[in-house]
């Protein structure tokens, strides 16, 4: 057995150098499916060991509706096989037989009821730090697989299927929040951080214009929207540094760019769901339209409470309404054209699909930095697919192609050459990470200098 070196630091190269098998000059995709999977489960809380039958079970099932194409289903080889690389651990593995091969047979893993899962060692780190865990998870996505495996996995990377996380859209109250209520939020907070508390409710309903059903709106999507934050107690709010930014360089709120940031801010904050899973549950290529009813029931499947429970169909259809009522009439949402949104007659028949907004280079710099910093914090590269694998094109709506195409452009003018650099090789391109890259600067870059990209 290998002797390695577990600390958090160097666990994602430890899975990065795992021995990979190739058939024809293609990867065997048996490691990285049994890894992907057992990664999903420990993010959802599983136990260390799984009993082989459970995970067979479950990586056939993976296959088949991820339409992975395996000449034959010998997971059982990878369930052993990953032993030798240091991270996995077979109960009981001295009372197995083993082919001339030295792999395990299926028949009596299934009988025995073995259990196999990674050391002790790597799963306290896994269970413990769930953003390593997300990054060895993309890495694998990007390196291997395509969005098709992505989706199926799609609960591991939406923040909200992390039990004990905060939903803060629940709150909203199934309704949109409009441009001037929170330019006056953010005015209003500055001075007064318990504007939101039952003792100032008569005068908080006063400078909002709002009852207060909708105060708790205009609160719930400021914090989602990361605008503001109750750190220092739970009855006062603040503005955060992105709130400060904001009105600062746009205190009405009348710029495309400042919406830009809003939107991706959601897109990346862990308190904002179901905003950024309604963007990954919509084609980025073809941009079909998707059936509004399917839409809810899929995600309505994807995310549970901090219980652990599924919401009511009632719950997810008010949240995500409020959420598409911000692409509609005149919300500022509406004129980016990020949504596009066909209400059929009678409001029967609502489509949904993702629509083909302006973007700016200042637009594709802000989102690269905010997925560096909430993806791949502790790394100073990765690969392009794993930069997509996290939902990108989706934020952007765009297409993969669309978006490869504008970094590599990108890579290439200096303005740029400071934030990152586009990496080409055979069969991997790779981003690098510059000093520059990293939101706070981003956003002045977008906010300042970010074109009009009004509809």
């Amino acid at each position: 057995m290998l002797q390695i070196d577990l600390s958090v630091n160097n666990i994602v190269s430890l899975f990065k150098n795992i021995s990979i098998r190739t058939v024809n000059g293609d990867p065997a995709l048996y490691k990285p499916l049994m890894l992907l999977y057992s990664l999903a489960c420990i993010y959802k809380g599983h136990e260390r060991l799984f009993f082989y039958d459970e995970i067979d079970k479950g990586l056939n099932e993976v296959a088949t509706k991820s339409s992975i194409y395996l000449k034959h289903k010998n997971f059982h080889y990878a369930f052993g096989r990953l032993e030798s690389d240091g991270i996995w651990k077979v109960e009981n593995r001295h009372d197995l037989k083993v082919s001339s091969s030295g792999d395990l047979e299926k028949s009596e893993l299934i009988l025995k009821n073995i259990q196999g899962g990674f050391t002790e060692k790597i799963y306290n780190i896994l269970s413990g730090n769930h953003k390593v865990l997300k990054e060895i998870y993309l890495y694998f996505i990007g390196m291997y697989f395509d969005e098709n495996v992505d989706k199926f996995f799609l609960n591991l990377y939406t923040s909200s299927k992390l039990k004990g996380r905060k939903m803060a859209l629940m709150s909203n109250e199934g309704e949109p929040v409009t441009r001037w209520w929170v330019s006056k939020g953010l005015e209003v907070i500055r001075t007064e951080r318990d504007i939101f508390t039952k003792p100032k409710m008569r005068e908080a309903r006063s400078k909002f214009m709002a009852g207060a059903n909708r105060l708790t709106t205009i609160k719930a999507w400021m914090v989602s929207a990361g605008l503001i934050e109750n750190k220092r107690s739970p009855r006062e709010y603040e503005l955060t540094e992105f709130g400060l930014a904001i009105f600062t360089n746009d205190p009405s709120l009348v710029k495309s760019s400042t919406w830009w940031a809003f939107h991706l801010s959601l897109c990346f904050s862990e308190d904002s769901e179901p905003y950024p899973i309604l963007f990954l549950n919509l084609e980025t290529i073809t941009k079909d339209w998707s059936d509004w009813t399917q839409i809810i029931k899929k995600i309505q499947s994807s995310l549970i409470d901090l219980s652990g429970k599924q919401y009511k169909d009632s719950t997810i259809e008010s949240l995500l309404g409020g959420v598409r009522r911000m692409f509609q009439g005149d919300n500022p949402l509406a004129e980016l054209g990020l949504i596009e949104i066909n209400s059929g007659e009678h409001n029967v028949g609502a489509t949904i699909r993702l629509g083909s907004p302006i973007l700016s280079d200042e637009i594709y710099i802000h989102a690269l930095a905010l997925a560096r910093f909430s993806h791949f914090k502790s790394r100073d590269s990765i690969s392009f697919s794993e930069l997509a694998a996290i939902g990108l094109p989706n934020f952007l709506c765009c297409s993969k192609e669309m978006l490869r195409q504008n970094l590599q452009r990108m890579s290439l003018m200096s303005e740029w050459q400071g934030y990152f650099s586009f990496d080409y090789a055979v069969d991997l391109d790779s981003i690098t990470f510059k000093a520059a890259c990293e939101p706070n600067r981003t956003l002045l870059e977008l906010l300042q200098k970010g074109q009009d990209t009004w509809l």
